[in-house]
């Protein structure tokens, strides 16, 4: 089991620009550009010329992303159910388990077919 560490950061700066949360995170600019159109809820802040600036709520949104996409291995699609369960992540592998439920039931069902 993979734990996410993630260093501290100084929680008194207001912003972030996207390459300091990249490296935080250590993925790429272009992964952050790229959730940010797949997950309407992260939606950092821009300056009147369209740069990006995140905010300690952006990072920890961020954060959960992470974990449940780079750490746990979900898809795209299954962290949008997850994140869309009750409006927050409180189990996030819940998705993963419903398929793994549903190919279960499935094989059930045609193994007494095949019977």
């Amino acid at each position: 089991m993979l734990i996410l560490l993630i260093p501290r950061m100084d929680l008194d700066k207001q912003y972030y620009s996207i390459s300091e949360v990249a490296k935080l995170f250590k993925v790429n600019t272009s992964k952050l550009r790229y959730w940010e159109a797949q997950f309407p809820h992260l939606l950092p802040k821009r300056t009147g010329t369209g740069i990006r600036k995140y905010t300690p709520v952006d990072i920890e949104k961020i954060k959960v992303l992470v974990d449940m996409i780079d750490v746990k291995g979900l898809t795209i699609e299954g962290a949008k159910q997850a994140l869309n369960n009750k409006g927050a992540v409180k189990n996030p592998n819940q998705a993963v388990i419903n398929q793994l439920t549903d190919i279960r039931d499935f094989l059930q069902v045609l193994s007494q077919e095949l019977e």
